[in-house]
């Protein structure tokens, strides 16, 4: 069965098709921005919301007024994608899916426009070559494309973006056989997500682990401190001032990629895994109101648990979310006793019942595993191994790249 999947190349256009790509981005903001003056004017006269098919018609006419001639010198498939977009972001308002969309600016830090089929994109790449080759309509010349994997079928569409950092990219939809699942190596899985560590692990068949976060923020913070400083003594728009911007937005992308790439890397592997992965509720914007807000965003919690979800979905596993109070870290795992929350720096606890001491983000991924209804196969092992998996004794630790994990235990 095929599935629908976005294939990312970076570009290297040329300075005329820099120049090309900033007025049709520049046509594609206004068009967004009519959009939703259109949209407001009507609810402000307490008028009937015109449909899409409506504001699609009013804006060709409106292209074809005089001081308008600038929007027909580019491509009209972008600028209709752009009210298309427009308006799927009003209907995810309406069904309170997402807030209602703002205005687009050119200083925001992504510009983008897409493509479809129907506006004749070609590309080609050449054999033994290492760059592909793209042709857009009202763009002279062909966009350079840095060759990493051929596309698996015909694109469907294909979204050009500029970054805040400066650099271009070109995203294509493409239909292509899913790839096939990788062999479990475990029954289920608890994952309890933490800022001491990334994400502590108890696997049903007896081993766990420990994730050391990455705290790609923190490390660069006194390079965006200082970057944050020459950028406030710049004057605006100078040359000094762009020079220092780009190199604050290619830090931030650089961070960025380094979460990306650890949640990514450990989602795969997590849900290539198990046959069923069972995480916390995490509830993240309320968290980033906090004093840890930074170390929370930092942690990538969200881009993990996401991740995990759609592996999970591609190869057919099962990935469950518990309730969001689920106390999972005030519950001794080994005989079920609550004594209720306990400050952050205590990672170790003793169970006043009956006398386990227990490691806090073990304890926490044996009982979202047990809440999950997945830890069928440690209570046939009985209480000793329940023991041992949430306990805080020091175990053989068998090291893997960023992780503690431990043996088996029988």
């Amino acid at each position: 069965m095929e599935t629908i999947r976005r294939y990312n190349y970076r570009a290297y256009p040329t300075r005329g098709q820099r120049e090309a790509l900033s007025r049709l981005f520049g046509a594609c903001r206004y068009a967004w921005n009519w959009y939703l003056d259109q949209r407001k004017v009507a609810w402000w006269l307490h008028l009937p919301l015109p449909s899409y098919a409506e504001l699609s018609r009013r804006f060709t006419e409106f292209k074809r007024e005089p001081g308008n001639e600038w929007l027909l010198t580019v491509s009209s498939g972008p600028m209709a994608q752009a009210l298309r977009h427009a308006e799927t972001a009003y209907s995810r308002a309406y069904a309170r899916k997402a807030g209602y969309p703002r205005y687009k600016s050119r200083h925001c830090g992504e510009q983008s426009a897409t493509f479809t089929r129907s506006d004749r994109c070609h590309v080609r790449h050449e054999r033994n070559s290492r760059w592909m080759f793209l042709r857009l309509p009202k763009i002279d010349g062909e966009i350079k494309l840095r060759w990493s994997r051929d596309l698996p079928s015909g694109p469907s569409s294909v979204t050009v973006m500029l970054h805040a950092d400066g650099t271009y990219e070109a995203s294509f939809v493409v239909k292509a056989e899913p790839k096939p699942a990788p062999r479990p190596r475990h029954n289920a899985c608890g994952v309890d997500m933490g800022l001491e560590s990334l994400a502590s692990i108890v696997y049903s068949d007896g081993t766990r682990e420990k994730v050391a976060p990455l705290r790609a923020l923190r490390k660069a913070e006194r390079r965006l401190r200082k970057l944050n400083k020459g950028l406030s003594r710049r004057q605006r728009g100078s040359s000094n001032y762009n020079r220092t911007r780009l190199a604050k937005a290619r830090l931030y992308a650089r961070i960025g990629a380094q979460r990306r790439d650890l949640a990514y890397k450990l989602a795969s592997r997590v849900a290539g895994e198990n046959q069923a992965v069972a995480m916390e509720t995490l509830c993240v914007k309320g968290l980033m109101r906090t004093r840890m807000g930074k170390s929370v965003a930092d942690a990538a919690w969200s881009m993990f648990t996401d991740r995990v979800d759609a592996l999970c979905a591609q190869w057919g596993r099962r990935a469950v979310h518990i309730d969001r109070w689920c106390p999972s870290s005030q519950v001794c795992s080994q005989c079920g006793r609550k004594d209720g929350p306990k400050p952050l720096d205590v990672r170790e606890w003793e169970c006043p019942r009956c006398g386990t001491l227990l490691d806090r983000d073990y304890n926490a991924a044996l009982n979202i595993l047990d809440a999950a209804g997945l830890a069928e196969s440690l209570n046939a092992r009985g209480g000793d191994v329940r023991r041992r998996l949430a306990s805080a004794g020091r175990d053989a630790i068998a090291r893997e790249a960023g992780t503690h994990r431990t043996a088996r235990l029988h």
